[in-house]
């Protein structure tokens, strides 16, 4: 909530740029804060679900690093636009680079995709594993849960998680044979 020392000096500067019919037909003004780069950091994992969401329809499942979302605020966000930019720059970079790897047949069902920032940090890192993919496990289902790997993580913690959580897949076919007998 505002303030009233807050919102005085943001009139001043509304009626300065704006004319009176134009302010008059507004109800409120509301000024708000900048987000911080952990709010940020949030959002860019919510977009990166939503793309995890589509892989895990192919049965692929993606690991994104913090690093990897720092790298992605850097190139996107513009604080005149807000987050917005955000999705436009996924769907630019990730996505392309996802669908590419797809129709190259580098990922298919049951694959995991590690998305991290070079050591640099001035680009993004793809790494495939065939590994049966990654399942939920409270419904035997491919996950659409985007798994984060903190930094610093060893690349043999990381294959260790997702190791914990592979399960091998039935066909549907042979559950019903053997529902069957």
């Amino acid at each position: 909530m505002l303030d009233a020392s807050c919102t005085r000096p943001s009139n001043a500067i509304v009626r300065r740029h704006f004319r009176p019919k134009l302010l008059n037909r507004l109800d409120d003004i509301v000024v708000f804060d900048p987000l911080s780069h952990d709010q940020l950091r949030k959002v860019a994992r919510l977009q990166m679900k939503d793309v995890a969401s589509r892989l895990a329809e192919r049965g692929i499942a993606l690991v994104v690093t913090d690093a990897a979302l720092d790298y992605i605020l850097a190139e996107s966000y513009d604080p005149v636009y807000g987050m917005r930019p955000i999705r436009r720059w996924l769907e630019k970079r990730v996505v392309t680079e996802l669908s590419r790897m797809l129709v190259r047949e580098e990922i298919d069902e049951n694959t995991t995709v590690y998305i991290d920032a070079n050591p640099k940090g001035n680009e993004l890192v793809y790494r495939v594993e065939k590994n049966g993919g990654l399942v939920n496990a409270a419904t035997d289902q491919n996950s659409e849960v985007l798994i984060q790997i903190p930094n610093g993580t060893t690349r043999d913690d990381a294959a260790q998680a997702v190791k914990k959580m592979k399960v091998e897949e039935m066909d549907d076919k042979d559950d019903a044979d053997e529902m069957d007998m």
